[in-house]
């Protein structure tokens, strides 16, 4: 089985057509089941666009496909997640091992409600989410130029690396966290490759998000004007 996290979390990267079908064809070849986690599909940057895998293939059966209203509509409490799987042998034996489950009469109403009526308040969600990351690259780049970020090509998360700064994956969790009073997510959490690097999840209030970001600053205000001065 081949996991495949597109758009990409937490880097927000969009894996183009021609990499999904040469992805699928080794899968082919290797006889090896895709299981595509596309629920970011929704949250697409600017000017990119996103490919369903399921799209760039001929035959689909060897790809379950999830996909979710949760974060794109912030609907993560009602527990609903879209299974595609075109196999029906496949499909079979995941329901009989799943079993049966009933979403709630309010999850039913809230799908049909926002894949009927939410194409416009996306449109607008996406639009302010794009703003906002604009907001937090310059804020960035003027208050904390140490901290390396880039606007993703899909997600509403963004990935920030604080490595310039020569400090350990601890202390940049205890400036943020229990100093600045900020929560974001130690990139740790995604593996060693993560150290030295936080994600932060920017579907907030603006304000909020300058709120967050003016009290980071201000913990890391020491360590900025040295790395200014080594440079």
């Amino acid at each position: 089985m081949f996991i495949l996290c597109n758009p990409h979390n937490p880097t927000g990267r969009i894996f183009t057509r021609e990499e999904l079908q040469r992805l699928a064809d080794i899968c082919i070849k290797n006889n090896v089941l895709i299981v595509a986690d596309e629920i970011h599909g929704d949250l697409i940057r600017r000017n990119q666009t996103f490919t369903p895998i399921a799209k760039t293939v001929d035959n689909d059966c060897h790809i379950i496909t999830f996909t979710a209203i949760n974060k794109t509509f912030n609907t993560a409490g009602l527990h609903c997640t879209n299974v595609i799987i075109s196999d029906p042998e496949k499909r079979q034996n995941f329901s009989e091992t799943l079993g049966m489950q009933l979403p709630s009469p309010f999850t039913i109403a809230a799908l049909i409600a926002v894949y009927n009526e939410g194409e416009e308040w996306l449109e607008q969600l996406n639009e302010y989410l794009d703003g906002t990351m604009e907001y937090v690259k310059n804020f960035l780049a003027k208050n904390l130029p140490t901290v390396k970020v880039r606007i993703p090509e899909g997600t509403y998360v963004m990935w920030m690396d604080f490595r310039g700064y020569g400090l350990s994956a601890k202390e940049v969790h205890d400036r943020i966290y229990n100093k600045a009073n900020v929560l974001l997510e130690d990139g740790e959490m995604f593996g060693v490759e993560g150290e030295g690097f936080q994600r932060i999840c920017i579907p907030s209030p603006r304000p909020l998000i300058k709120k967050a970001l003016e009290r980071i600053a201000a913990e890391f205000k020491d360590v900025e004007s040295k790395s200014l001065l080594k440079s």
